[in-house]
């Protein structure tokens, strides 16, 4: 049995996350859309969540829309405002219990979603697993290669997951595949030794 193939089992799920924005600076730029996915104790990843934020005024970079593709006319009309997407996340949540959350580059986004959620360590647990520092220590530990990188995009191109980047939806969804890929090499270099 490859590492690709090999079962993952976890002690309890695990809501991955990511999110879009119109810039770098939570103080300043709004949160657009968050989007979540629950990788269950089984290593399924279920209950895809798509959520977009309205708000009054959208201070943005434009260099921020041109990566995420995003309209904020269309975006505008589609979202929720604030309260009702926070409401949606917390309802999430509840679905599965207080588990820990994940993404990548994780820093970055709890950034965003904690002026969302200002209960978030009552909603989530406080700690969380963040994919590009798991894998910087893989590379480290000499159990991913030294080349791959540590960037989604690279992560995912490394195990052959496809990914559209800057939908947080989709990235929410190939931080999860590649957690568990990350899972299943640790669990491949235990049974080797």
């Amino acid at each position: 049995m490859s590492a690709g193939d090999r079962p993952v089992t976890l002690r309890q799920p695990i809501i991955f996350v990511d999110v879009e924005t119109g810039g770098r600076d939570p103080a300043r730029h709004p949160l657009l859309t968050v989007g979540a996915v629950t990788l269950g104790e089984d290593g399924q990843i279920t209950r895809p969540l798509h959520l977009r934020v309205r708000h009054r005024e959208y201070c943005v970079e434009p260099g921020a829309l041109a990566v995420t593709g995003i309209d904020l006319l269309e975006h505008d009309r589609a979202a929720q405002p604030p309260e009702e997407v926070a409401a949606a996340l917390r309802g999430y949540a509840a679905g599965v219990g207080r588990v820990m959350l994940g993404g990548h580059n994780f820093g970055f986004d709890l950034g965003f979603l904690r002026p969302l959620l200002p209960d978030l360590r009552r909603v989530f647990r406080s700690s969380y697993v963040d994919t590009k520092l798991t894998a910087q220590f893989l590379i480290h530990a000499g159990v991913l290669p030294h080349g791959v990188g540590t960037p989604l995009a690279q992560l995912t191109g490394h195990f052959g997951i496809e990914y559209t980047a800057h939908d947080a939806l989709e990235d929410a969804t190939a931080t999860a595949k590649v957690y568990v890929q990350l899972l299943r090499l640790v669990g491949a270099e235990a049974t080797a030794d």
